[in-house]
Order: structure tokens, then sequence, then C-alpha cells
């Protein structure tokens, strides 16, 4: 008689602690971010406006978040998904399970939560952009670690070119008079409609700039979808190599990582920051977007750094993993919790919530990030207590599995962590 291997989701013995944490730590970078659009209500427009930029607190806080945190946080998100995406095909392969259908189904139901959101919550959604990768990275899933790196250095390279081509020509472009395009008033104009739209005390009428909104951000995803897709590929290669199950082993590795990436990503983004915060107080349009195009470029190589230093201090420093506890619980409910970001600061911000858009400024909406990102952190913590998903994370793994996965945690289900070696 032969016995049906049923498919189950990743259990809490065979999670590991240190890809919680990052990942807990990534929603942070990602929320600082983030924050510039939800209480400048138009995610269409990615500047803050020139007269948000007087006081030298908002000018420090600008610089800070576009040196340290813009473009470097999702590229790590899309490292942890493309790294998560081989320890599952791994997994389920090794209880001889093939991996494609359900890996599929997985993605399937992440594309459906990534289109409902962008399409009633709020227009910056990246998990749409995040399934349609996962689903391109199926092709990669099943060559050598060493085709996987060459392709996502490939990409990265393709890519670099294209944006340092384009950013230069913008740079030339600027310094020429009568450059504007003509559709620049009209995306300006357009841009204004989605502030007053989003500003309305009925969600109606927000919701319905949203519509039109959430397919012109297509455009956008253009210029980032390159970047997730090479970070799918490097986290997908570290996956196969195994690294983050033998973060010891491989303390070596992280630590070039972090040596290269860090000090080099730091100048290359300090520039980026310096000269997009010098475009906007001229109110330069045009040199803004082009360093907001070699920004993209300049971006993943601090993630890089960041990754590496991160691997680097967990297999260096004993108490680390224990003191992160908290964060790791934040990381292990991220879908919730990216989610919630985005249904607490539209109603924060929005007419239709507490309206408070253009009386928060930078520094402000920094503060508020944390506490945030703090109060999350808390709230996973409590909740893991009782139950072993969060509620995104189990309707997730339940559509992805044909099944109602248990919630409430039992006394014989008790919070495990895997620990590096």
């Amino acid at each position: 008689m032969t016995h049906t291997i049923q498919p189950s989701p990743v259990g809490e013995g065979e999670r590991i602690h240190a890809l919680d944490v990052l990942r807990g730590i990534a929603l942070l970078g990602i929320l600082m971010v983030n924050m510039g659009s939800f209480k400048g209500l138009s995610t269409l427009d990615m500047f803050p406006r020139a007269e948000s930029l007087t006081q030298p607190i908002d000018q420090t806080a600008f610089l800070l978040i576009h040196a340290l945190f813009a473009a470097k946080f999702y590229p790590i998100f899309a490292f942890l998904f493309g790294l998560g995406f081989a320890l599952q095909m791994e997994r389920l392969q090794a209880r001889g399970v093939s991996p494609t259908g359900i890996m599929l189904r997985r993605l399937l139901v992440l594309l459906g939560i990534g289109v409902l959101h962008g399409l009633f919550v709020w227009t910056g959604d990246v998990l749409l952009a995040y399934a349609l990768c996962g689903m391109l990275l199926l092709l990669f899933a099943r060559l050598s670690p060493r085709a996987v790196l060459y392709w996502a250095l490939g990409l990265w390279g393709a890519q670099a070119l294209c944006c340092l081509s384009c950013g230069g020509l913008m740079f030339w472009a600027a310094t020429m008079s009568g450059t504007e395009a003509a559709g620049g008033d009209f995306f300006t104009a357009y841009i204004e409609q989605g502030r007053q739209a989003y500003a309305q005390p009925s969600y109606w009428v927000a919701q319905q700039f949203r519509f039109v909104e959430w397919l012109l951000m297509f455009l956008n995803a253009i210029f980032f979808l390159p970047n997730v897709l090479m970070m799918f590929l490097l986290g997908l290669y570290f996956g196969k190599q195994g690294v983050f199950g033998q973060l010891a082993a491989h303390r070596g590795r992280m630590g070039l990582l972090a040596g290269v990436g860090i000090p080099v990503g730091v100048v290359l983004n300090a520039l980026y920051a310096w000269g997009l915060l010098n475009a906007l107080r001229s109110e330069n349009e045009m040199q803004s977007y082009a360093w907001l195009t070699l920004g993209i470029v300049f971006g993943p190589v601090l993630a890089l750094g960041y990754i590496g230093a991160f691997g680097w201090l967990w297999s260096a420093a004993e108490g680390l993993p224990r003191a992160l506890t908290p964060i790791a619980a934040a990381g292990r409910m991220a879908l919730t919790n990216y989610l919630m970001q985005s249904v607490v600061c539209t109603l924060l911000f929005y007419g239709y919530g507490l309206g408070l858009h253009d009386k928060v400024g930078i520094a402000q909406g920094a503060l508020i990030t944390v506490v945030l990102w703090g109060v999350q952190a808390a709230f996973s913590t409590l909740w893991q207590a009782q139950y072993q998903f969060g509620p995104m994370e189990w309707l997730w793994r339940s559509l992805t599995y044909g099944q109602r996965m248990p919630m409430r945690r039992t006394a014989q289900v008790q919070p495990a962590q895997r620990e590096n070696p």
C-alpha cells in the first residue's frame, strides 16, 4: 500500500530564526520609505515638496532616509523571498512532493492579495510585483547555484547600464533650457488631482482615483522590477548554497559582503541623497528624476552590505538571537504587518481617516514609523503566544495547501526556532 505524502507549511522547528529577524528589520526600512507617500497622499509623487525641506531637522531626516533606507529594504525583502523560495523547494523535494504546483498556488494567492491591497487600500503595493517575479523565478529553480548567480549579476549589469545611461541623459537635459516635457505639466496636475481625491472625507471619492492610479503604477514598476528579480535570484543563490542555515561556516563570505557593500554603498547612496536633496530644493524636476534613477542602481549595493553585516554579526554575537526575539515575531508575521502598515497609515493621513496629511514633517514621519514598527513587534509577540500564524499568513497557507490550517497553539505546539550552529 502506498501512502500519499501531504504537503504542509513550514513548522516552527524548521524555521531559521535569523531570517525572521532580518525580515522584521526590513519591515522597519520599508515603512520608513513608504511613510513619505502615505503622508504626502499621492503614491505617484515620489518627492516631498520643496517647502517641506526648509527645516534643518527635516533635511537631515531626508538625507538619512534616502542614504540609508530608500531602495535598500525592498531589495532585502526580495532577497528573503528568493531565499525562502529555495528553502521551500528543497523541503518539498525532500518529502517527495513535486514543488512546482504548490509554489505556483502560493504565488497566485499572493498575487490576489496584492491586487486587493493595491486596488482598495494603497496603490504602492509591492506584493503583486513579488508574485509576478516569483513566477519567473520558477524558471530558474533547477539551475545550478553558479548559473543563478551569473543570471543575477547579468541582470544587475544590464539594469545599471540602462539606469546610468538614462540618468546621464536626464542630467544633460536638465542643463538645457525649455526641456520640460509637455506631459510634465499634465503629470504634475494629475498628482495634484490624486492629492485632492485622497484628502476628501469620502472613501468612494478616493477609491475612484485609486483604480486609475493603480494602473499607472505599473509604469513605475518597470524601473524596480529588475531589482526585485535580481534580488530574488541572489536569494535563490544563497538558499541553494545553504548560507543562512550555516552562518558560522559562511562568516567569511558575509564579512566580505559587508566589507565591500557597506563602504561602497554608503558613499554612493550619500552622493545620491545629497544630489536629490539639492535638486528638490532648487525645484529642478529633471535632475530629481535623474538622481532617483541612479538611486535604483546604488540601493542594492548597500542592501547587500546590510545583509552581509547582519549575517556576520548574527554568527559572531552569541546573545543577539535572544535579544532580537520580538523583531523575529514581527518578521514571522511580515505579510500581516506589511498590510497593517498600509491600513493604519492611510487611516492616519487620508481624508476618510484622521486627515493628518500636510501636518506631519519628514522627521515626525520617521518618528511615527519607529513607534508603529515597535507596536507591531509587541503585537506580533503577544499574538504568537496564542497563535501559530499571523492572520494573513494563516489565510495564505490555508489557500495554498487547500485545507484549513490549525491556528491556535496547543500544549504540544510551542514556539521553537532553528538556531545556526
